[in-house]
């Protein structure tokens, strides 16, 4: 993990994916996608979509971005990594371009 980027925390991504499970029967959905995006300068700096916004929302000022499905089965601790770790690969891969 990149030690100068700051993500969200994994326990703020974690408190996201269990209060959207909530959501599943009210929404009447078996899963649901969820993209968090950050800014990596502030841990505090991100937003989160939920399903297709068609280019609107809360995510799409950020350039860095990570896209899981949410079930009632899912673990919430393992999707917060596995998103957290899509994150820091996308920063990786924005400085690696930028050496280029």
């Amino acid at each position: 993990m990149n030690n100068k980027v700051k993500l969200p925390t994994k326990k703020a991504l974690t408190n996201l994916i269990i209060e959207l499970k909530k959501d599943l029967d009210t929404w009447n959905t078996e899963e649901m996608d969820v993209t968090v995006a950050c800014s990596g300068s502030d841990s505090d700096d991100w937003a989160f979509l939920t399903g297709d916004n068609s280019y609107t929302g809360a995510c799409y000022s950020y350039h860095h971005w990570a896209i899981g499905t949410i079930s009632k089965d899912t673990n919430s601790k393992e999707l917060a990594t596995e998103l957290l770790d899509q994150l820091d690969e996308s920063f990786a891969y924005d400085s690696l371009m930028k050496e280029c």
